[in-house]
C-alpha cells in the first residue's frame, strides 16, 4: 500500500508521521521548502513564548537549559526527533492540479501546512515592490538605513527591536492604539521604553495608504505623514492557505473560514483527508499552537488506522 501523504514537514507533520509509524503505517512528509522550513525562516534571535515542556513531541524531552528555547535549539530538536524515528521526507515538492505532474496515490492524506508560509497582505499600492519584505530574519543588513515596520504584535515588535539594535532608523506603524497585550512579556516593555525614549519612532492608529520606492504614505489621528523607507517590513500576521483548502474540496465555514472537520478525528469533509495543527483555526490563528495541537497526531493516526483496517502487532 502507498504511504500516507503528509503535507507539511513542520513539528505537527513530523509528529503525525511518527504516530503513524508507531502503528505500523508508512507515511511520507512533503513540503514546498525543506524540513522545518517555517521555523528556519523565523528571526535569528527569536525565543519561543511557549516553554520547552510544551513544545516536545513523540515523548522525547526537549532538553535545553532555558525555559524558552531559541530558534536554533528548536531546529536541532525537531530535526533530531525526525531522524530518531526515521521520518521520511519528499521535500521541495510542488504539485499543481489534480492531474498535473507529480500526482501520486495515497490511502489517506494529512494537511499540516500551518500558516507561516502565507503572510497577510496590506492591500495597498506598492506592497510588491522589491524593498518590501514579508519575512524578517535579522536586522544586520539594515545598519544605517531607514526602515519602516508595519504591525503591533510579536513579529513586528521583535523586528523593530532587532533593527534598532543593529543601527537602523526604525519607524513602527501600528493599526491599533497601542502595542498588543499579546506581545511576549519580555519584549513589550523593552519596545515601549525604546518608543518613549524616542529611539524607535511609532505612529499608532495608522492607516497605510501606499508604499513608494522611498516612502510609506500613512494617515493617523495626528495627520498624514510619509516616513522614509529604504526597506519595509509589513509583519501583520499570517493565515492558512485557503486556496489550497478549496482546491481540495474542503468546505470553509463561518466568518473565520474554519475548515470543516470532525472534532474527534480531525477528518475534513473530504473522506480520508485530515487536518492538523494551526490551520484548524481558520483566520483565528492566535489560539492553536504547537503546545495545544501536538496531540492531534494520535487522534488522526487512530482514525487512519481504523480506516485502513490495520491490526496492531
Amino acid at each position: 500500500m502507498d504511504p500516507v501523504a503528509i503535507v507539511g514537514a513542520g513539528p505537527t507533520g513530523i509528529a503525525c508521521a511518527i504516530e503513524l509509524g508507531r502503528r505500523g503505517i508508512a507515511a511520507v512528509c512533503y513540503d514546498r521548502g525543506h524540513i522545518l522550513d517555517s521555523i528556519y525562516h523565523f528571526p535569528e534571535e527569536m525565543r519561543w513564548f511557549s516553554t520547552r515542556d510544551l513544545l516536545d513531541i513523540a515523548g522525547v524531552p526537549f532538553g535545553v537549559p532555558d525555559a524558552h528555547p531559541t530558534r536554533l535549539e528548536t531546529l536541532a530538536y525537531y530535526r533530531a526527533v525526525a531522524e530518531k524515528f526515521g521520518v521520511g521526507g519528499g521535500f521541495d515538492v510542488s504539485v499543481s492540479g489534480r492531474r498535473g505532474a507529480g500526482r501520486f496515490g495515497a490511502p489517506a492524506a494529512i494537511l499540516a501546512t500551518g500558516f507561516f508560509g502565507n503572510p497577510r497582505r496590506l492591500g495597498v499600492p506598492g506592497e510588491d515592490l522589491p524593498h518590501v519584505h514579508r519575512r524578517f530574519t535579522s536586522g544586520y543588513p539594515f545598519h544605517d538605513r531607514d526602515v519602516v515596520v508595519i504591525g503591533g504584535k510579536n513579529s513586528a515588535s521583535e523586528a523593530a527591536l532587532d533593527l534598532y539594535r543593529h543601527g537602523a532608523r526604525v519607524t513602527l506603524l501600528v493599526r491599533g492604539p497601542a502595542i498588543s497585550e499579546r506581545v511576549k512579556y519580555w519584549i513589550k516593555p523593552d519596545l515601549e521604553n525604546r518608543i518613549l525614549a524616542g529611539a524607535i519612532r511609532a505612529t499608532f492608529q495608522a492607516r497605510i495608504l501606499e508604499i513608494t520606492a522611498d516612502f510609506v504614505r500613512v494617515e493617523s489621528p495626528a495627520g498624514p505623514e510619509s516616513p522614509r523607507a529604504d526597506a519595509v517590513f509589513p509583519l501583520i500576521g499570517y493565515q492558512p492557505d485557503f486556496a489550497l483548502f478549496e482546491r481540495c474540496g474542503i468546505r470553509l465555514e463561518g466568518p473565520l473560514r474554519v475548515p470543516a472537520h470532525d472534532s474527534d478525528t480531525l477528518e475534513s469533509n473530504v473522506p480520508g483527508l485530515y487536518l492538523a495543527g494551526a490551520i484548524l483555526g481558520g483566520t483565528e490563528v492566535g489560539h492553536i499552537f504547537i503546545e495545544n495541537s501536538r496531540h492531534h497526531a494520535s487522534r488522526i493516526a487512530g482514525s487512519i488506522e481504523a480506516r485502513l483496517g490495520y491490526v496492531p502487532a
